[in-house]
């Protein structure tokens, strides 16, 4: 809390590798319905990854602070939108 954290930098999107059998086995059936795994799967798990990551700047209602998110698939893919709308609200800066 308070002026101990102040900055959070995020360098990429934490997509987790499915490496499980019980992963790989639902990421299968997934596929195999004609449905799309990683956009079932991984992005979701990942969104809120990266939503507790930026909410590690956050303890306080008076707490403040920039989080930089350094990965550009935010900007360039279709789920990076749904992404950035499921961060707290804020002021962003694009470059």
């Amino acid at each position: 809390p308070d002026k101990y954290l102040t900055h959070v930098v995020i360098t990429k999107i934490p997509f987790a590798v499915p490496n499980d059998r019980v992963s790989e086995a639902l990421s299968e059936y997934i596929e195999a319905t004609g449905r799309n795994p990683f956009m079932e799967i991984s992005v979701p798990d990942a969104s809120v990854k990266l939503v507790q990551a930026a909410g590690r700047l956050i303890r306080s209602e008076t707490d403040t602070g920039r989080v930089t998110i350094l990965d550009r698939r935010l900007l360039t893919k279709r789920y990076g939108r749904g992404m950035l709308a499921d961060l707290l609200p804020m002021k962003r800066f694009f470059a």
